[in-house]
């Protein structure tokens, strides 16, 4: 034992013994009780005289109750030193000597004792005779040997504070996949950086005990790129197996998977897998494992595990406010919650953030003990520019993308946040093609999300997408997205002809901001403009822009005209883009859009909101695929021409609070009309009758106009009205 003791102790296994004498006949010491609840192995050396002590006797009693009791936490080995199995299991020889002398002393015990010793001797054991022939060195090798690679199989550090794990825990009701009769595979997925591997290895440390072997993988696509998937294959097996085995080929060590490993229920976790060649070659099939396993996948493709027909898939959420103020502050401060003169700043950082927690951890590492004036100044940077360490970690994501893949994610980056799903694929149809399908494909990386059918983009996501369009404007200005501060690029010595995305974030109180009509002409291949401040709830735009030379015409190529507060009175007389889908010109001078009939084939969107000095509509005879025309807030609007009428197209018609407007044409073919709202339209009398007979039309808004009677409405299932 002392030579075991001193093995263990070389090898870095911490092991407890009692060193005191055995007195015949004392009490086991509750210290010795809590010594043998704490540990997780539990070694019993049967030697000669083993049986002949009371006290070794009672400690095996313990021994076998705490197996018994938490048998998960405990594994129970047992030494055959000079006593052979067989003598221990029957308690013959010394054993059976030993007692005879106890059904005197202790006869109320014995019972207990001889089931103790027949249990133990069925238990896994080693026995130095059979085992090395009598060489105690290797013998003591062998055992320690055996015990440190069951260490290594314990617990996985997840490193310190962890926050929301029990969420999730609750949410994913593991206990469902202990003692299964059937293989569960399931997936865990989300952004980067938002806590799948952490959540993965905290999983394995609850449940790897009720499996009979268990192996995590981590990092799959890195270790499979720099080493071969191979490297990967080795490694399970390995450590399910517990031996060295070297794979030639892939095909090799499915065959090895499927014989070997599929003989008893294991844990496996595979981290981080991004292809489906990392998936076939280590766990194609449930058929490859035995009954009751659990294999779990990690990664940023919800689609990857999808097609896999996992059972399940678990998507990752953020944090929410409470818990990423705790987890910020467990690193900015090292409490729960930040200190006084920090908790504006803190409050604000962690709302930028968005709950992730590992942009939590970094920048709360970066403000540790820094000053308030730090604070703010890391505050104003992080809108500016994103921290290089969280760009890291999301980059892959987007490098994994095909290149109309790339291209769109940027360009709905630059545009179409908050824009609805249906509006961004119809613009951006032509220029990529099957745009609803790359949208698709974005969200299920994780890159964009769709919420009541809106692209959304997590805050961190969007600045990397602004990092990379930097990084790129050198190389190839094919997009400026850029703020106030930046916009004298759009100087006419600075412009560049190639660029196709100008998108320009004009900030409140923004005073003379240069834009040189000019330098928009110069750029014949532009096809997404957009010129936009944060909204204004109907007022007049806050700021002025400096606006120079003359816009001749614009890009014939150009898809989306947004720019709110347009200082121009008209539109170039040779405005004719023939792609344009959008047109917003919201908050604009504009008092006439055209005055002859222009044809825009694919225009499907018209939005001129307080659009206060417009008094007319523009001919709409062929522009027939309009879809939406908001003209809400056009105070001086008089006149809407006829031709507004026969828009078979039109789904969305506003026109609240145009308080000039008297009447509204009275020949309707408008098929496909289902809003429209004339709120606010105070000298409005009367409406079409023509309007009872469009079957389409579910919502009518009329509440503060002069209307006392509603048209005769035919065979409409359900219309909501405001009256």
């Amino acid at each position: 034992m002392d030579h075991l003791f001193n093995d263990f102790k070389q090898k870095g296994i911490h092991a407890f013994r009692d060193d005191r004498e055995l007195p015949k006949g004392e009490e086991i010491s509750p210290h010795l009780y809590k010594a043998i609840e704490e540990s997780r192995f539990l070694i019993v050396i049967f030697s000669k005289n083993y049986a002949s002590s009371t006290w070794c006797l009672r400690e095996l009693v313990k021994i076998l109750e705490c197996k018994l009791i938490e048998s998960p936490k405990h594994e129970v080995r047992i030494i055959f030193y000079d006593a052979k199995p067989d003598v221990v299991r029957k308690q013959k020889r010394s054993y059976a000597e030993a007692f005879s002398k106890h059904k005197v002393l202790n006869k109320n015990e014995v019972d207990n004792w001889r089931e103790a010793l027949s249990m133990a001797a069925n238990l896994c054991g080693w026995d130095l005779q059979d085992m090395t022939n009598g060489y105690e060195y290797k013998f003591i090798d062998c055992i320690s040997k055996e015990i440190l690679n069951k260490l290594c199989d314990g617990p996985l550090h997840v490193g310190e504070n962890l926050v929301g794990i029990d969420f999730h825990f609750e949410k994913l009701d593991l206990s469902r996949f202990v003692q299964s009769n059937k293989v569960n595979m399931i997936g865990i997925c989300g952004i980067s950086g938002i806590g799948k591997t952490t959540l993965a290895k905290a999983i394995y440390n609850s449940m790897h005990t009720h499996f009979e072997a268990s192996c995590f993988c981590e990092d799959v696509q890195g270790v499979s790129k720099r080493q071969g998937i191979t490297q990967v294959q080795m490694q399970m097996i390995g450590k399910i197996m517990k031996t060295d085995l070297k794979i030639s080929n892939v095909g090799e060590g499915i065959g090895v998977i499927k014989q070997r490993v599929a003989r008893k229920p294991i844990l496996l976790v595979l981290d981080d897998v991004d292809d489906h060649e990392q998936l076939e070659a280590l766990a194609s099939s449930p058929d490859w494992f035995f009954r009751g396993s659990l294999i779990i996948f990690t990664g940023k493709d919800k689609q990857l595990l999808r097609s896999h027909k996992v059972d399940g898939i678990y998507e990752m959420e953020s944090l929410d406010d409470y818990e990423a103020l705790e987890l910020f502050s467990l690193y900015a401060f090292g409490e729960r919650r930040p200190t006084k003169d920090c908790e504006d700043f803190a409050s604000q950082i962690v709302k930028y953030l968005q709950g992730h927690p590992l942009a939590l951890k970094v920048i709360g590492r970066l403000l540790y003990k820094k000053s308030v004036d730090v604070w703010k100044s890391e505050l104003d940077r992080l809108q500016t520019y994103p921290n290089s360490e969280i760009v890291q970690k999301l980059r892959p994501s987007f490098d994994s993308l095909a290149s109309d893949q790339k291209e769109m994610f940027l360009d709905i980056a630059c545009a179409f946040v908050e824009e609805t799903k249906y509006f961004a694929a119809r613009v951006l149809d032509s220029s990529h093609c099957s745009a609803n399908a790359i949208i698709e494909v974005l969200a299920d990386k994780f890159l964009i999300t769709v919420s009541e059918d809106h692209l959304q983009m997590h805050e961190l996501i969007q600045s990397m997408a602004r990092e990379i369009i930097r990084e790129e404007f050198g190389k190839n200005h094919r997009r400026l997205w850029i703020s106030s501060e930046d916009c004298d690029v759009l100087n006419l010595n600075k412009v560049i002809e190639e660029v196709e995305v100008l998108v320009l974030l004009l900030k409140r109180n923004c005073q003379n901001i240069p834009i040189d009509g000019q330098a928009l002409t110069r750029m014949k291949n532009l096809r997404i403009l957009k010129i936009c401040f944060p909204e204004v709830g109907g007022r007049w735009p806050p700021f002025a822009v400096n606006f120079s030379g003359r816009l001749d015409l614009l890009s014939n190529k150009l898809r989306l005209l947004y720019w709110h507060g347009l200082p121009l009175k008209f539109l170039p007389s040779d405005f004719y883009p023939e792609n344009i889908v959008t047109i917003d010109l919201s908050y604009s001078h504009i008092k006439h859009l055209w005055t002859t009939p222009k044809c825009f084939r694919r225009l499907k969107f018209m939005k001129l909101r307080y659009c206060h000095y417009l008094t007319s509509t523009p001919d709409f005879t062929d522009i027939a695929n309009l879809e939406e025309l908001i003209l809400e807030g056009c105070k001086k609007l008089v006149k809407v021409h006829p031709s507004i009428g026969m828009l078979k197209k039109l789904r969305v018609l506003n026109m609240r609070d145009c308080a000039c407007l008297k009447s509204f044409p009275s020949n309707l073919e408008m098929d496909s009309l289902q809003i429209l709202i004339l709120s606010g339209c105070l000298k409005m009398e009367k409406l079409p009758e023509d309007l009872g007979r469009i079957k389409s039309l579910t919502e009518l808004h009329i509440d503060r106009t002069s209307i006392t009677e509603l048209p005769l409405f035919g065979q409409q299932e359900s219309i909501r009205s405001r009256w």
